[in-house]
């Protein structure tokens, strides 16, 4: 493969790894599961803002660290990111679970929200020994959840998580290996928390 695809396909990666970046995913699947709530369903609006904030906008804040320093290197600028990407989404997840217990929202948003906060402790654990992509982990648990509670019809989602994987390959971010281990993690959790939660396959 010449060098010049080789660049095209890496360049493709980066696009596809920020257009599936966790904070959009996030904001995608919760506002479908906001629609998926009765209108009388208590706190229903309000659980989905608090969601918006801390599992979209506030981690979303990571990305203005894509702004490079004079004279720096792109390979700087992109790790810098990523390290604040983790911070930003280790503190806003834990903060936007508490108020979301304290405001008594609407179970489904809580436990999607718990569900990011145990990923992240995961990603944390698991990176003492071994990189797991934060990128595949991100996609995997939001589809996972809708796969789970929406059934057949979601089942189209499951593209997104090869795709993703196969977008971190190429834009150098991870081998496949490291994707797989995210990806494995984050469903395995997130479905585990919405059965300890009582939520059904098909549910919704």
């Amino acid at each position: 493969m010449s060098q010049k695809l080789h660049r095209t396909y890496e360049i493709i990666g980066i696009v596809i790894s920020q257009i599936v970046n966790t904070p959009f995913i996030a904001g995608a699947a919760i506002t479908l599961l906001l629609f998926s709530l009765r209108p009388d369903v208590p706190q229903r609006l309000v659980g989905w803002g608090v969601s918006l904030i801390f599992l979209t906008i506030v981690p979303a804040l990571s990305l203005l660290f894509y702004i490079p320093r004079r004279n720096e290197a792109w390979a700087s600028t992109e790790k810098r990111q990523r390290v604040m990407s983790f911070v930003f989404m280790a503190v806003s997840y834990p903060i936007g679970y508490a108020i979301l217990k304290i405001l008594h929202a609407p179970a489904i948003f809580e436990a999607i929200t718990l569900a990011y906060v145990m990923v992240v402790l995961g990603l944390i654990l698991i990176n003492i020994f071994f990189k797991a992509s934060g990128h595949a982990a991100g996609v995997a648990g939001p589809v996972s959840a809708l796969i789970y509670l929406y059934g057949l019809i979601a089942t189209p989602l499951l593209a997104l998580i090869p795709l993703t994987m196969w977008a971190r390959v190429k834009a150098k971010g991870h081998t496949l290996s490291q994707t797989i281990v995210g990806t494995i993690l984050s469903a395995a959790i997130t479905i585990t928390i919405l059965l300890a939660y009582g939520f059904r396959p098909g549910q919704f």
